[in-house]
C-alpha cells in the first residue's frame, strides 16, 4: 500500500518530516497498533479524529488535538500504552508523535501547525 507523507512545522521548524496521513477507515483504524517503535521525525495524522487510544501499542507518544485551522486544542504528553484519552471538543485531528516531542519543540495549547504535503510519497 503506497503510504502518503506530510511534513508538520510548528513556528517555521520542521517537527515532523514524515508524518503518515491516515486518513481512510483503515489507516486511522491501525494507526500505530502493533509497531515497535517509530523513527526519529516521524509521526502520524489521524484525520478525521479527536478521540485516541494506544491500544496494542508498545510504545509512549504525545498526542496534539487540532482544530479545523490546525490550531491546537489539546496536548497529552507521553501516552503509555493501553490507554483512552478524552475526546477533545472542536477537535478534528490528531498528531501522533514520539514521546517528549512536545517539550522538545516548546509545542503549546493555542500554537498553529503547519501542515503541508511531503515532496515524495513512498510505497
Amino acid at each position: 500500500m503506497k503510504r502518503n507523507y506530510l511534513v508538520i512545522k510548528h513556528n517555521e521548524t520542521i517537527i515532523c518530516k514524515e508524518c503518515e496521513n491516515a486518513n481512510t477507515v483503515i489507516t486511522r483504524f491501525f494507526g500505530l497498533m502493533h509497531r515497535r517503535s517509530m523513527p526519529e521525525g516521524h509521526g502520524l495524522l489521524l484525520d478525521p479524529c479527536n478521540q485516541i487510544h494506544t491500544f496494542n501499542m508498545h510504545f509512549d507518544i504525545d498526542v496534539i488535538t487540532l482544530d479545523k485551522d490546525n490550531k491546537i486544542l489539546a496536548i497529552f504528553d507521553s501516552v503509555p500504552p493501553w490507554k483512552c484519552k478524552k475526546a477533545v471538543k472542536g477537535g478534528k485531528k490528531v498528531l501522533e508523535l514520539n514521546s517528549k516531542e512536545t517539550e522538545k519543540f516548546n509545542i503549546k495549547c493555542g500554537d498553529v501547525l503547519e501542515i503541508a504535503e511531503a515532496d515524495n510519497n513512498i510505497a
